[in-house]
């Protein structure tokens, strides 16, 4: 570069003067050296079109030097330098999927010197959508999707996976192209979806640039049967636990035709496929409540109770316990139950793998914690799936019914807090959480009993370390159970909590240990397996049950 060169033509003039002149240069101080940088490239440096792309720039200095970029989509390494043989990462923080390259500059200050560099970043293939979720009516039509992109349409191909998408032509006005598909009929009441993949082949690779989503679904006309209350099931001992099951997300046709009722009756019985509660059934009383939805294109539609699925690497879901407890209430209005003491299970008419629980409502009338409880849990995979059995179960009846805690863990979790064990210290005043503990010490630990009456040696009961997704610090009573990866039974300690809290609000008395015991062996509940010894979760986190420390709505 020309400011380069200047500089090292200085520098020969300066080492000329001073062999013909030795005396001179005795009598003065040595002379800083001149600000400059000396560059090995001179051209623009090019950046692909990737997020986290990345060149190198080499540069000498004679001075500390500094460096910026007048763009914040680049990051530069470092910003600042001592004077000799240096080099600078230049990145860049996101792709580049603009209609054309971008620019930036690179600065280079040392002294009174500076230098600049233009930084350019390439153009991507890309798929600018409209949108990217279309909606559209059961009795189909036309749809028309507009998009833009950087691509020639011989290098690209539209897939879709459904055959009741069919294409009628491909157009393009100015910059924009627009698909012209021809949608059928839907002839079932259940929604429908499908997916419309912009792919570039590259040889034998294919690279997915963007992918549209279509539903396409009935809609709710009449709300009619809205809160009509049906009995599954009347207590034949004691005073009767009530048990409310709703639905979100099904529409007026599905409650018509029966399809709601059948969800409802197979969520009831899949509660009670575990003991103890499969022994105790005869103390529940047991209702389902209609819940009428606009739309059952879950989670693109509006749903009756507004339920929403985390997503991403969360298996949790979030309701509205106003709506749920709304639906509680037609119930109570009709059949005049105890709703401090009730559990309100909704079923999402969705596959999704999910489940989540929330309790700690306070009583409307004081300020004392509640049984009361919404366990949240989709039709998992199909109505007929052992996973929905079982996440039902460890949500609705392990979480929900008898306040239990999970017995899993996750390596990243590492010790269990102070903090968070008082929390679990605080359920426990309440009766709560009684399959964990924080001590090892067998005559100590809330489950001391079983530990020198037979079940250590029939279920392998003991002190096993991991529980409420923490490795270490807290304690759980078997290697697997119900409430760690719902492939097993409960064991016994969580059996002893559930029919305690059947006793206590079916039959108004606490029992006793030998009670318990006497029961336990009456209906042969051995049914832990102990195939596994770790507790350690891999994959999706499992939702952990959310304490809300609010009081339940007025009527």
């Amino acid at each position: 570069m020309k400011l380069s060169y200047y500089f090292s033509l200085c520098l020969c003039i300066l080492l000329f003067a001073s062999c013909s002149d030795k005396d001179d240069d005795l009598k003065t101080e040595p002379e800083e050296p001149e600000s400059g940088f000396s560059f090995d490239i001179t051209e623009d440096i090019i950046l692909t079109s990737e997020e986290g792309a990345r060149a190198f720039v080499p540069f000498s200095s004679e001075l500390d030097w500094q460096a910026e970029v007048s763009a914040d989509w680049l990051a530069i390494a470092p910003e600042a330098g001592e004077p000799g043989r240096n080099v600078i990462l230049i990145t860049a923080l996101t792709a580049n999927d603009a209609d054309e390259s971008r620019e930036a500059v690179l600065t280079l200050t040392s002294g009174d010197a500076s230098e600049t560099i233009t930084v350019r970043q390439e153009t991507s293939d890309y798929i600018r959508l409209e949108q990217d979720v279309y909606q559209v009516d059961a009795e189909g039509g036309i749809l028309d999707i507009i998009f833009s992109t950087s691509m020639n349409t011989d290098e690209l191909r539209i897939l879709c996976d459904a055959s009741w998408l069919n294409q009628d032509n491909l157009s393009r006005a100015m910059t924009d192209y627009s698909i012209v598909l021809n949608v059928e009929p839907n002839p079932d009441t259940e929604a429908r979806y499908a997916r419309i993949m912009f792919v570039k082949e590259d040889g034998v690779e294919q690279k997915i640039l963007a992918t549209v989503i279509v539903v396409q679904s009935n809609e709710s006309t009449d709300y009619s049967a809205d809160g009509e209350v049906t009995v599954l099931q009347n207590a034949t001992k004691g005073s009767g636990i009530p048990i409310v099951l709703m639905g979100d997300g099904f529409i007026d046709a599905e409650i018509a035709d029966g399809t709601y009722l059948e969800v409802m009756q197979k969520a009831c019985e899949n509660l009670f496929t575990e003991e103890p509660v499969k022994s105790l059934r005869d103390y529940f009383n047991i209702y389902s409540v209609a819940a009428v939805s606009a739309s059952n294109a879950f989670g693109y539609g509006e749903t009756a109770i507004g339920c929403e699925l985390e997503g991403g690497n969360s298996t949790g879901i979030s309701g509205d316990e106003i709506a749920v407890q709304k639906y509680v209430r037609y119930v109570d209005r009709e059949y005049d139950i105890d709703t401090d003491n009730t559990l309100a299970v909704v079923i999402l008419n969705t596959d999704s793998y999910a489940g989540t629980t929330y309790f700690g409502f306070t009583s409307m009338t004081s300020l004392e914690y509640t049984e009361f409880a919404i366990a949240y849990c989709p039709i998992i995979y199909n109505l007929e799936s052992d996973e929905f059995r079982q996440v039902l179960t460890h949500e609705a009846i392990g979480h929900g019914f008898a306040k239990l805690e999970d017995e899993y863990s996750y390596e990243e979790m590492g010790v269990m807090p102070e903090s968070a064990k008082e929390v679990v210290r605080q359920f426990q005043a309440l009766g709560w959480a009684q399959n964990v503990d924080f001590t090892d010490n067998p005559d100590e630990v809330l489950w001391s009993d079983f530990l020198d009456g037979g079940y250590d040696v029939s279920e392998g009961l003991g002190i096993y370390e991991g529980a409420c997704t923490y490795m270490s610090g807290v304690y759980r009573p078997s290697k697997n159970s119900m409430m760690n990866d719902n492939m097993v039974g409960f064991n016994a300690p969580s059996r002893r909590a559930i029919y305690d809290r059947v006793m206590e609000d079916g039959m108004g008395k606490t029992p006793t240990y030998e009670e318990f015991v006497t029961f336990d062996q009456s209906v042969n509940t051995l049914q832990i397996r102990n195939s596994r010894s770790s507790t350690v979760k891999s994959g999706r986190p499992f939702a952990r049950p959310r304490f809300m420390d609010k009081s339940l709505a007025a009527d």
